[in-house]
């Protein structure tokens, strides 16, 4: 068999070694990977080159065969799978061989699953963790291209920091690839090849091995590591076949099978667990807690126990669970994608488009030249966001809710707005729904997306509105310099509107554009107070009026507006300090209680449980809750100190 891979493969293979053909249960779970109650066991196949043929795969509890298994290869399946690439930066791997071992790392990379987690680690004089577990290509082969090769060989501290990266953790698959050009080759060290072994058994990592064969060519400790992880060991003289050889490798990662099987034991108890293909064996020692059954060769009888807490009846599902899972994800990422879209709006492409945007906001274009917004091209949607701002109007509510909008810079009518938000949240509540099977999981997940997104629009509303207040002692300062420097009131505006930075610059550009509309340029300031729905510039609008009619220094007036409310903004930052603790306090106590409900509803149900179904229980959390409520509310009062 070893000849016939040799033959496949050809040059690009280089020297190769080959251990006995063997399979091994890597895990046994029964929960971990399926939600259906089944015993799941990850097989490798190792050193194996003839193709699998999964029908041969065989099944036994305490030595009995078990009938109706399911088969599948590692590539069609949601196991993680660890590999770190332990890659050589000695001074000898520097020119082509360092920039090859880079591209065949890259390339590895390259070929991964969404659910491989790869670990880079480089050994020279120091080793160096160059990622930690990682799914992200893009990051995982930036930090490759960065590697440099310098120094000496700390080839078996490389080896030991490795497989420590692993530490007790049995969530994920464990593999290790080591490159090198030579032999360990560090001054002082103290660490040997038995260390490196042995910390290869203790992680039982499964360990591959590729040396680049060199003038100081030794691949003696790279093949013993290759051993003592039951892995391959690869060498070739030319670099550029180092691809080849982790292609092989990930061929050989292949070698994996996930197992699935009803475990016919009918009580809790430890259970030898075993697989079979052709003359090949492996058993595992496994605890199992007994509540499925099937049928086996023998004549025990089928008796079915009930399931663990959580667990779903995979028949009662419309389509497989993980499959239902990518629909939910790409659904909801379609969703916010579109509705992120709805909310930002096309990017004006010059000057003369967010002029025009700016002048569309006062008045239709004629019919000829308007242009419909997104949702009013869709027929239903355009439908339906008429309506909804016609109920909106119809109950009072539509000039605040466009102020909203409008004090967000949210380029949405508010028929547009609702919407979005109630389209966005009725995808989100319809996913939850279908996922979960839980009608009212969905209504819920509704209800809580549109107060989310409202919520959202407020707080872009509020963050827009604290940054045209602090800019503000800015702003007046900027118009009493310019009415100083002898422009007039309007020239003063427009040199704002130039200047400063968004959003004060946006609010004043729309203020120029009234003006220039015929409107007087106190009430284009007093239609900015309207916008952001700040006192304190309607303070300053408000000095402007006055002195348009009694007269006076402007610019003076101006100026001591400014300073009064940087004193005043220097004196909230003072009060905020000092009421921090009092904030954080709040938080603290205000989430605690959901942070440790929620631990113990995941953690021990059954401990939670008589607080909601019994009415002495219920009667408890609602007065916790409104208990709750009211603390929150006082050290809000507390805290919210108005200067």
């Amino acid at each position: 068999m070893t000849l016939a891979l040799l033959a496949v493969l050809g040059p690009a293979a280089g020297a190769f070694a080959q251990s006995a053909e063997t399979i091994a249960i890597t895990d046994v779970n029964t929960t971990r990977y399926d939600e259906d109650g089944k015993v799941t066991m990850v097989v490798e196949f190792r050193n194996i080159a003839a193709a699998i043929d999964l029908s041969q795969v065989g099944v036994t509890v305490n030595g009995q065969p078990v009938q109706g298994a399911t088969v599948e290869r590692i590539a069609n399946e949601a196991v993680p799978v660890g590999v770190v690439l332990l890659i050589d930066a000695s001074g000898s791997m520097q020119g082509g061989a360092i920039e090859a071992a880079k591209a065949a790392a890259k390339g590895f990379v390259d070929s991964k699953r969404p659910e491989d987690f790869i670990a880079v680690v480089t050994f020279a004089s120091q080793v160096t963790v160059v990622s930690n577990f990682s799914n992200r290509s893009d990051d995982l082969k930036q930090r490759i291209d960065g590697i440099v090769a310098e120094g000496d060989t700390a080839l078996y501290d490389g080896v030991i920091k490795a497989a420590e990266l692993y530490g007790s953790s049995d969530q994920i698959q464990r593999n290790l690839i080591i490159l090198s050009d030579g032999a360990n080759d560090l001054a002082g060290s103290t660490t040997t090849l038995q260390n490196a072994l042995d910390a290869i058994s203790a992680a039982r990592v499964r360990t591959f091995g590729v040396a680049l064969e060199s003038a100081e060519f030794n691949p003696a400790d790279v093949q013993a590591m290759a051993e003592a992880g039951n892995g391959l060991f690869l060498s070739t003289p030319d670099p550029t076949q180092l691809d080849g050889l982790y292609g092989q490798i990930r061929r050989e990662l292949g070698n994996t099978v996930v197992v699935r099987f009803n475990s016919p034991l009918f009580s809790p108890g430890d259970a030898e667990f075993g697989v079979t293909y052709g003359a090949l064996a492996a058993t595992v020692g496994a605890t199992v807690p007994g509540f499925v059954t099937t049928t086996t060769a023998g004549a025990a009888p089928t008796t079915t126990f009930p399931r663990p807490p959580g667990s779903v009846v995979e028949n009662n599902l419309p389509l497989p669970a993980s499959t239902l899972r990518w629909l939910a994800v790409g659904g909801i990422t379609a969703t916010i994608g579109l509705f992120a879209f709805i909310l930002l709006g096309a990017v004006a492409n010059n000057e003369d488009d967010k002029f025009a945007k700016r002048l569309s906001a006062y008045g239709r274009r004629g019919q000829g030249e308007e242009r419909r917004s997104f949702l009013q091209r869709i027929p239903l949607l355009g439908r339906f966001t008429a309506a909804a701002e016609e109920e909106v109007r119809r109950r009072g509510l539509l000039g605040a809710v466009n102020s909203t909008l409008e004090q967000g810079n949210i380029p949405l009518s508010a028929g547009e707005a609702i919407a979005a938000g109630f389209g966005l949240a009725g995808v989100v509540g319809l996913v939850v729904g279908i996922v979960t099977l839980n009608p009212l999981g969905g209504v819920i997940a509704a209800a809580l997306m549109v107060l989310l997104v409202f919520g959202v629009i407020n707080f872009v509303g509020g963050r827009e509105k604290k940054k045209f207040e602090k800019q503000l002692p800015d702003t007046l300062t900027l118009t009493s310099t310019s009415l100083r420097a002898g422009y007039s009131l309007l020239q003063a505006v427009e040199a704002v509107a130039q200047e400063a930075p968004h959003p004060t610059a946006r609010e004043f550009q729309r203020a120029i554009a009234e003006a220039r509309l015929g409107r007087p340029v106190t009430e284009a300031l007093n239609g900015i107070t309207t916008r952001t729905q700040s006192k304190d510039f309607e303070w300053a609008v408000l000095a402007i009026e006055i002195q348009r009619e009694v007269g006076g220094n402007l610019a003076e007036v101006l100026q001591t507006v400014a300073d009064t409310m940087l004193a005043r903004n220097r004196l909230k930052g003072e009060i905020r300090a000092l009421t921090a603790e009092g904030r954080i306090s709040a938080y603290v106590l205000g989430s605690l209680p959901f942070a440790l409900g929620g631990f113990l509803w995941v953690s021990n149900r059954t401990y939670l449980e008589p607080l909601f179904e019994e009415t002495v229980g219920r009667i408890a959390v609602g007065m916790g809750f409104a208990l709750m409520v009211a603390g929150w509310l006082w050290l809000r009062k507390i805290v919210n100190i108005e200067v």
